[in-house]
């Protein structure tokens, strides 16, 4: 019972031979609508969203809670600057300061964060 010598089999895993991952731009991922791309818009928008919610959070507390301080502070209410009251005053003049800083800080921000979405989507 002699056995004849059997020629060598070469056994690999398949996925050796597989090609490279080779890396896309954003921008193709942007365009194809992939889950990356998806993934980046997303992310763009959720991080929008959020600066949304802490400016009008900002708004609500303050401008929310100005009445309430008006209410509870008796010398606010009985002052008075160049014969107008100054509860007025706050209401009617204090008020627009602070709106624009909140604007201009939104306006900032959202061009910041658009700023480096475009940056991503450029590099190479």
């Amino acid at each position: 019972m002699s056995e004849e010598p059997r020629e060598r089999v070469r056994v690999t895993n398949p996925l050796t031979v597989a090609a490279p991952h080779v890396r896309r731009p954003v921008r193709d991922e942007l365009d194809e609508l992939s889950g990356v791309g998806d993934a980046y818009v997303r992310a763009l928008v959720r991080s929008q969203l959020r600066l949304t919610g802490v400016v009008v959070l900002a708004l609500a507390v303050t401008l929310g809670s100005l009445p309430v301080v008006l209410r509870v502070a008796d010398g606010v209410v009985d002052g008075e600057v160049l014969g107008l009251p100054l509860a007025w005053l706050a209401l009617g003049v204090g008020v627009y300061p602070w709106l624009f800083v909140l604007g201009w800080l939104y306006v900032r921000q959202t061009d910041r964060l658009e700023r480096d979405f475009a940056a991503l989507v450029e590099q190479p």
